[in-house]
């Protein structure tokens, strides 16, 4: 990679190219929100990068993204899994800006290498170079029937070339200083274009022709957009405005001001009512058009927000920043659907039931609570416990409840009538868990007296005591099919043992401090388990190898769980966030 001087730091800055120096690779999806009350916008997935990404593009049917880095590499990824698919290797310097074509099956990107290059995007082959430009080439598109790409450079033009053959077949020349971002009207007709030097100018898209100078901000302006139906003209500039432009008359219509640093990129909603803006200030904003009203503000990422895109269905937003991370977002916010009030004090589980027809609630103020999910109302108070109620979970059949507690208990209730059926008693120190077993047969317990107890859900009566662990058990479950029970130890150690015996089988090792939750699989073959080491590791659930260790959270991690199919993990810290991980 080549060495970058002062100078071209000055335009990568100025394009948001934003070159730093990489750090290791990190699949990790997570979870980030800040909106109004009741509305919550959160993360599909996140990719950490060991590069950082300059640009992203959704795919036409929604499936792919595309992205470019400083690493002289575009990057093919699975929209659904954040799986990398493809690396796009040939630029020589970094790639600044990428684009697929409106039929999905080529890409363009841009480089400081002065080129442009056009890309298979099944075989991630190179087809062609678009080689004219006397500087760094910053931005590319493809025209809107795909037969034409619109390129901004450094070298003061922009450039329409033959998408087939690669052939140069405009200059666009009028700006007095670098041209950051080109694209081509919803019709292909005209070409709007912006620049280091404060303008926005309009082209017709076959002679290459100005047709109007748009001006109004005062600092450079680095990204524009059509709206979906060609009449207005939005763009996104260094003075901390983005702002909406008839596209015929070049009238300012709406000037969005609230970002508080300079405004990188800004797109609009393929319906045209929504526009989400970038900022060097790490935030990500979505605009009314018509009222020029924020509507929500996304917070997550640490760096500047390079580029931003709204998926082809408009459900979701991709962004790229400077923190090496690619975000996608839900674009509709997620409302909350009701509030679950009762509890005196602080609530520590919640679960539904197997039907998802209820909710069971665990709290400090020594109650749990069954609520109806759909109206909020509460249904049951189950009384009985001396001190906190740790946990409570649903039996298989959802007729039963048990309960662990600090009162040195756990207890099993009638899941409808909220009436007590068994008091389990034997362990000397706090319940922290209790599980059903997969048939509903038998319960796990989870003790500060290090042992694990497994009972018989009908009688209450102990049938085995799980010996081994040196300090707390934190959590127990069972495996798929009940045959064995994984627990998780403040001695820094997760076990398997035989369900039946009672005899350890494997003892997983790797944790560096306290571990506060174990799961298994759905299908059994692998547990996850969170620790105080702010790791999330997942273990071969029949060898008890490690197979991968899960960083990214900045505070020991509560808990992890997989998803009903187990491809993706889903963890809570106390770093107040919540990630969601593909589970490989």
């Amino acid at each position: 990679m080549k060495t970058t001087n002062f100078r071209t730091f000055s335009i990568i800055f100025c394009c948001l190219a934003l070159l730093l120096a990489s750090c290791g690779m990190l699949g990790q999806p997570s979870f980030a929100a800040d909106s109004d009350a009741g509305e919550q916008y959160h993360f599909a997935f996140q990719i950490r990068c060991s590069f950082v990404p300059t640009s992203a593009a959704f795919s036409p049917d929604g499936k792919k993204i595309v992205t470019g880095s400083n690493d002289e590499t575009a990057r093919i990824w699975d929209a659904v899994l954040g799986k990398e698919l493809q690396k796009l290797t040939g630029h020589t310097w970094a790639v600044i800006s990428v684009d697929f074509s409106p039929n999905g099956k080529k890409i363009v990107t841009a480089s400081l290498d002065k080129t442009a290059r056009i890309w298979d995007a099944d075989s991630g082959k190179t087809l062609q170079e678009l080689e004219g430009h006397a500087s760094y080439v910053v931005y590319a598109t493809f025209s809107p029937d795909g037969k034409k790409i619109v390129t901004a450079s450094d070298d003061k033009t922009a450039r329409i070339w033959d998408a087939d053959s690669g052939k140069e077949l405009q200059m666009l020349t009028g700006h007095t200083a670098t041209v950051s971002s080109a694209v081509f009207s919803p019709d292909g007709q005209k070409i709007v274009t912006t620049s280091q030097d404060k303008s926005v100018r309009i082209w017709d898209g076959v002679s290459g022709k100005e047709l109007q100078m748009l001006t109004g901000h005062t600092e450079y302006v680095s990204s524009v957009a059509f709206s979906p139906d060609g009449k207005k003209i939005v763009t996104a500039g260094a003075d901390k405005t983005a702002r909406i432009w008839d596209a015929v008359s070049g009238k300012e219509l709406q000037k969005l001001m609230g970002h508080t640093d300079r405004v990188s990129s800004a797109k609009f909603s393929p319906d045209g009512k929504k526009i989400v803006t970038g900022s060097n200030d790490d935030t990500v904003r979505i605009w009314d058009v018509d009222s020029g009203k924020v509507l929500q503000k996304l917070t997550g990422h640490t760096e500047y927000v390079s580029s931003v895109a709204f998926s082809p269905d408009g459900k979701k937003i991709v962004t790229t920043s400077a923190d090496e991370t690619v975000r996608i977002w839900d674009a509709e916010p997620r409302k909350e659907l009701q509030i679950l009030a009762g509890h005196t004090h602080s609530v520590y589980s919640a679960v539904f039931s197997p039907d998802g027809k209820r909710i069971v609630t665990a709290s400090r103020d020594r109650t749990a609570r069954i609520w109806d999910a759909d109206s909020g109302k509460e249904l049951q108070k189950l009384e009985g416990h001396t001190d906190w109620v740790s946990s409570a979970a649903f039996s298989p059949d959802g007729k039963k409840i048990v309960t662990a507690s600090h009162d040195k208990t756990a207890r099993i209730w009638d899941a409808d009538s909220g009436k007590a059926l068994q008091k389990l008693e034997g362990h000397t120190n706090w319940v922290s868990s209790a599980a059903f077993s997969p048939d509903g047969k038998t319960i796990v317990t989870a003790s500060a007296d290090n042992t694990a107890r497994i009972w018989d859900a009908d009688s209450g009566k102990t049938l085995q005591k799980l010996v081994g662990h040196r300090e707390y058990l934190i959590s127990a479950d069972f495996s798929a099919d009940g045959k064995k029970i994984v627990t998780a130890s403040w001695d820094k150690t997760v076990r398997v043992w035989d369900t039946t015996s009672g005899k350890e089988l494997q003892k997983l090792e790797g944790h560096t401090d306290r571990v506060s939750s174990v799961a298994f699989s759905p299908d059994g073959k692998r547990i996850v388990t969170t620790g105080d080491d702010e790791t999330t590791r997942i273990w071969a659930g029949d060898s008890g190898k490690e197979l991968q260790s899960l960083k990214g959270h900045t505070d020991w991690i509560k808990s992890a769980a997989f998803s009903p199919d187990g491809k993706k993990i889903v963890t809570a810290s106390i770093d107040n966030t919540v990630r969601i991980w593909i589970a490989e």
